[in-house]
């Protein structure tokens, strides 16, 4: 017999209905966005329109992008199943490296780079070794190496401040590229965007919402660059600071959306066994996922110490917990396997916007740790609502 062949075709969808199938696979992104125009409206009013000037904005851009590299960095550990609690800490001990070759050696800005590097791949390497060969838990390991990184750094410097810093040396956070060529950079970024957005429509990861939802997301991202442009021509142009969470970020956003390495670190964070049964190289991939992670501590202690022009003994404390709630904030499931680079971004912006507003409005210092430690809550506690609610679907 024949077989027949259904030659009906689904009816084209609407653009309402595309629409609302591009919120649906969004939300997340819209409600984050929607609680930042909130906060700055309100930051806005309260100031008396210092908070949105050109000039705060780029500041606070400059501001946030240690907590953006330290929230990416952690982000990837916490999609991979396990936590660091030592970030502060590694940060300020390749901070102190920096700044001893800076200060006592004289060194030029690259190899106290390098050498900041190879100590952050050093920390990372230390920590991931005590996970993946003695299978200690990386709570306990990451615990450890907040008490004996910092201590370290104590040891060495007497817990004195090493400053100053070269000038080139802190033009790596507080140098700003020219406006003009702010300009043909943002210009790139749009065309670069818009060509991987009509290139990648048809995959998975950028699915949903037919032509209108990629018309859609053109605009969005043509008014983004419009809206950066307004404000990098109103200051002095884009800060150093924010080329060097574009480029993390670009990288780590190709690695894990982009190749065999981030798709195995979600099937590792989302069940450990079924990736080894799989065929994972589980503990390999653990020490990777470490290594970029002590890589991102040097960078975050090359902004730090050239933001500040020193490292002093306070450097880098309770920075952990601000790049944990702004990952958890941005989408990164404590429970692993969900998470993204773009959301641990996000919820380092959204961090920086209260610290910053909360500044502006001359709030007490004690005041803002509380605020902060009540985020902090909130965000664990929303991931764990989050967490029931698609358990409780599934079943």
């Amino acid at each position: 017999m024949a077989e027949t062949v259904d030659t009906k075709q689904a009816a084209p969808m609407t653009p309402i209905a595309q629409l609302g199938e591009l919120v649906g696979a969004n939300t997340r992104w819209i409600s984050m966005i929607l609680v930042f125009v909130v906060l700055a409206v309100i930051f806005n009013v309260a100031t008396g329109g210092i908070f949105l000037s050109p000039r705060n904005l780029t500041l606070l851009m400059r501001q946030g992008a240690i907590i953006s590299i330290v929230a990416m960095g952690v982000s990837l550990l916490i999609i991979k199943g396990e936590i660091d609690l030592s970030i502060g800490s590694a940060v300020y001990l390749c901070g102190t490296a920096a700044a001893t070759l800076q200060l006592h050696y004289a060194w030029p800005v690259l190899p106290t780079v390098a050498v900041t590097l190879s100590v952050g791949l050093l920390l990372g390497a230390w920590q991931g070794l005590w996970v993946v060969a003695l299978r200690v838990p990386s709570f306990v390991v990451t615990l450890g190496g907040l008490l004996a990184f910092r201590g370290l750094g104590y040891f060495l410097t007497d817990a004195a401040t090493l400053a100053p810093m070269s000038q080139p040396y802190t033009a790596l956070s507080e140098g700003f590229v020219p406006v003009d060529f702010s300009m043909i950079i943002l210009g790139l970024v749009f065309v670069a965007g818009a060509a991987i957005l009509v290139l990648g429509r048809h995959s998975r990861s950028d699915a949903g919402g037919g032509v209108f939802g990629l018309l859609a997301r053109i605009v969005l991202l043509g008014l983004a660059c419009v809206a950066l442009a307004w404000i990098f021509a109103g200051y002095r142009g884009i800060p150093n600071a924010v080329l060097w969470v574009a480029g993390c970020g670009l990288a780590l956003w190709f690695l894990m959306s982009r190749t065999v390495f981030g798709r195995n670190a979600y099937l590792i964070g989302s069940n450990r066994e079924a990736a080894r049964l799989a065929g994972v190289d589980v503990k390999l991939h653990m020490l990777g996922g470490f290594l970029i992670m002590g890589a991102f501590y040097a960078v975050a202690a090359t902004l730090a110490t050239a933001r500040l022009s020193a490292s002093t003994p306070a450097l880098g404390q309770y920075l952990e917990l601000d790049a944990i709630a702004a990952a958890v904030i941005g989408g990164t499931s404590l429970r692993g396997g969900i998470g993204s680079v773009g959301g641990a971004i996000l919820g380092a912006a959204l961090l920086v916007t209260i610290d910053n507003g909360m500044s502006l409005l001359n709030i007490s210092s004690f005041v803002q740790m509380i605020i902060k430690g009540m985020i902090l809550l909130v965000a664990l506690a929303a991931d764990v609502l989050v967490n029931r609610s698609r358990s409780a679907g599934g079943h």
